[in-house]
């Protein structure tokens, strides 16, 4: 992965200056000491934009490269970019409760439609990518079939102990008590997918998918521990716009997005594969 070559491409570019911007607004925000406001809510509606055109970017062009949904690659890219386009739904749906209707975030709402999407999002892109990965050939060994068992179930236990033991099941609002487990535990499964995938097939891949590869499931554990950062501290009341959270998101966009980039290159023509 040509590294160099990447941060001269005018999307790379841009996406570094966008997000160095914000570093610098977010950090003027927190200097300040505000921790509400319209100052916080905007940065809430700004910093989904790295998301929005990692998202656009990835489905139009990246995923086009590996032959879009007629390929596992492409098919893999495609979900991928509509993960982060689903995030941005979500995150700008938020921004419209605190900024226009001025009223808290009522939950569950209709921003929760993008952000419990990326789950069947990315967990199909991950899929996709595992079969490239040539996953199905080593789950027919002893030692890939125990770490197909072992690595969920670590990854759910985990979040078990962080989050599920406490949530309390409501008979009047199943909505909600199904997204208070649905979250952690769908999200817990989703990463265990993509730690899987590298496991298995690390000694599989080679040239120029390896690291591609490895720095999705990277970009995909920075995402979900954002996530729950966001879960444990909205559960202890201490979440806030433009708080450390906030940061961290606009970070694992930027990751996430870069992550989808890093395919386009050495990638010149459509692949078709089943």
């Amino acid at each position: 992965m040509n590294l160099s070559l990447a941060f001269r491409h005018p999307f790379v570019r841009l996406q570094i200056v966008i997000y160095i911007a914000l570093v610098v607004f977010w950090s003027w925000i927190n200097v300040s000491g505000l921790k509400e406001g319209g100052i916080n809510n905007l940065y809430g509606a700004l910093y989904p934009i790295i998301a929005l055109l990692g998202g656009l970017y990835g489905v139009f062009v990246v995923s086009k490269k590996w032959g879009g949904v007629k390929s596992v690659v492409g098919r893999g890219l495609f979900f991928l970019s509509l993960g982060l386009l689903a995030e941005v739904f979500g995150q700008w749906t938020w921004s419209y409760y605190t900024i226009i209707k001025q009223i808290e975030v009522p939950y569950p709402s209709i921003a929760d439609i993008g952000y419990f999407a990326i789950i069947p999002l990315y967990g199909y892109a991950i899929y996709n990518f595992a079969i490239a990965a040539g996953v199905k050939v080593n789950l027919r060994s002893f030692q890939g079939r125990l770490q197909a068992i072992l690595i969920p179930i670590l990854m759910v236990l985990i979040a078990y102990f962080l989050f599920l033991k406490d949530v309390e099941i409501d008979s009047s609002n199943l909505l909600r008590t199904f997204l208070d487990f649905g979250y952690p535990a769908f999200e817990a499964i989703a990463v265990s997918i993509g730690i899987l995938t590298y496991s298995l097939s690390r000694n599989v891949l080679g040239g120029v998918m390896k690291p591609k590869v490895l720095y999705l499931v990277f970009a995909l554990i920075v995402q979900y521990v954002t996530d729950y950062t966001f879960l444990y501290r909205a559960g202890v009341g201490i979440y806030y716009n433009a708080g450390p959270v906030d940061l961290m998101y606009t970070t694992s966009f930027m990751v996430m997005s870069l992550g989808i980039f890093f395919f386009s290159l050495n990638r010149a023509e459509p692949r078709e594969e089943n």
